[in-house]
């Protein structure tokens, strides 16, 4: 749209310019917004490696969608395209794969005060424990298909 602009083909006109600029905008925003928290809960090591796979992973797919890539385009071509995404996305692995995982030094994702729920010590109990499963008075209990409770 810019290059049209500059080649008297003015595209500030068009309410989809600015339509497409917020859009840009509002996806810029949500990606750093996303990245600060990512950086938060883990290393950049491990960040940046997948928003790479992820942006790129998008940008292919909605180049497809939206602007017809491979419309008419031979196999060869395709499969080239394709296979280069692959080497792009095994360079990433083999970079990070040496890297030491990283631990978060809390197990559990922490929402908050919920209105109206009682709030337990931990909303992802650790998986190892004999109480993963079952609810906060100990009990295990369940609901059939056609909504009768069931004791064990």
């Amino acid at each position: 749209m810019i290059t049209f602009s500059v080649m008297d083909q003015m595209q500030l006109t068009y309410p989809i310019f600015y339509i497409m600029c917020i859009i840009m905008i509002a996806s810029c925003v949500f990606q750093v917004k996303f990245l600060n928290q990512a950086t938060k809960l883990y290393n950049t090591t491990m960040v940046v490696p997948v928003n790479h796979v992820f942006f790129t992973t998008s940008a292919i797919i909605a180049g497809i969608i939206f602007y017809q890539e491979f419309l008419g385009a031979a196999f060869v071509t395709v499969f080239i395209y394709f296979f280069g995404c692959f080497l792009s996305f095994l360079g990433v692995f083999l970079v990070t794969r040496s890297r030491e995982k990283e631990h978060l030094p809390q197990s559990y994702i922490d929402f908050g005060n919920i209105p109206g729920k009682q709030m337990l010590d931990k909303i992802q109990p650790d998986s190892n424990g004999l109480s993963y499963g079952t609810l906060p008075d100990g009990s295990v209990s369940t609901k059939s298909q056609s909504g009768e409770k069931k004791e064990d």
